[in-house]
């Protein structure tokens, strides 16, 4: 391994330890922690030097190039249309006109149900009963319990049944995602069709690391897994109403680097307003609130802390698997912890 690719990784174990914490759980005094670039080195015989090091702002830069299929973005102001675009998101994001239209309503069981299974007390049949008000949600309940994951050799038409055998686990990633796909389904157009499937990824990864980290922290798994799987719902919501909005047939995807910007600034607090709405609970709203409000991420929440670190690593992941990561930086560069590991395993 290269000077700087180790270098890089004690950069990253550094930024685990300064954000979740040592062994023993406790985050590093502020003199401990890391600084915020990698000193360059230089580059060793036969190694192909690099302008600067690689740095976290670079995994951001890559993976919103490669949501929209961009090998770049491109330095130029914005275009009149792509101004009023974002004008509009901007309005809807401060409350100053509805988004009704984007955001579906989630389903009133889906907040109570919610703080119900963080209630070790809650029975089969009582949880049955709260999810019975929904037809939907029953319906997701007993197709997912008849699943060949399950293996039941005789079909399961009672939900109290269903409920037992896929358990509160199974229960609480269902949920999840019936909360994301209602927007993930909206009638598309091309940027939400090129890009919606790819944030979904990187949410399902983020959300496993931070499941994966808040059980090792002893947090609240099912809160951690709930804000990885929902910290994007505002790009996608806002990549809807770009559709809507922007004449992509003739002027093509935007390529400014001033647009992604101010967009994924505006979807970052679109995603905090929509949780809120939606009554999350309080740590999932204030999580990802940290995210959009660009904090110093020692400052972060435990859960905050926790979503930085699963964003980075879920990023990272999709990267590499779509070999997306810069040609100067090899796999010996990323994160060895465990939970980053889970997230090479999704992808197979």
């Amino acid at each position: 391994m290269g000077k700087r690719m180790i270098k890089l990784y004690e950069f990253y174990k550094k930024l685990v330890r300064r954000l979740i914490g040592d062994k023993t759980g406790q985050p590093l005094a502020p003199t401990e922690a890391v600084e915020a670039e990698v000193e360059p080195v230089a580059p060793e015989d036969g190694e192909r030097p690099a302008e600067r090091p690689w740095e976290a702002s670079d995994v951001d830069r890559c993976f919103h190039q490669w949501l929209v299929d961009l090998d770049a973005f491109v330095e130029q102001p914005l275009s009149g249309s792509e101004a009023r675009a974002l004008d509009t998101l901007d309005q809807m994001v401060t409350g100053k006109t509805s988004s009704t239209h984007l955001v579906p309503r989630l389903p009133t069981v889906i907040p109570q149900l919610m703080r119900d299974l963080k209630d070790e007390k809650m029975t089969g049949a009582q949880l049955a009963r709260q999810i019975s008000r929904d037809p939907a949600l029953v319906g997701e309940v007993i197709r997912l319990a008849n699943s060949p994951y399950y293996r039941r050799s005789q079909k399961i038409a009672n939900i109290e049944q269903a409920v037992v055998l896929i358990g509160q686990d199974g229960l609480r990633q269902l949920i999840s995602r019936v909360v994301f796909y209602p927007i993930l389904n909206l009638r598309s157009g091309p940027l939400t069709r090129l890009a919606g499937a790819r944030i979904w990824s990187q949410s399902e990864k983020c959300a496993i690391v931070c499941r994966c980290l808040a059980n090792r922290n002893q947090a609240d798994a099912f809160a951690a897994y709930l804000a990885g799987l929902v910290s994007k719902v505002g790009m996608i919501v806002g990549l809807h109403l770009m559709d809507q909005l922007l004449n992509t047939k003739q002027e093509g995807i935007p390529r400014s680097e001033e647009f992604y910007r101010v967009f994924l600034d505006l979807a970052s607090r679109f995603s905090h307003r929509i949780v809120e709405d939606w009554g999350f609970p309080e740590s999932v709203v204030l999580a990802i609130g940290e995210q959009a409000e660009r904090c110093v991420e020692e400052s972060f929440s435990p859960l905050g802390r926790i979503l930085y670190l699963s964003d980075q690593y879920s990023k990272i992941g999709v990267l590499e698997e779509h070999c997306r990561l810069p040609g100067d930086v090899g796999l010996a560069a990323v994160p060895s912890d465990p939970c980053y590991v889970e997230v090479s395993l999704s992808n197979t």
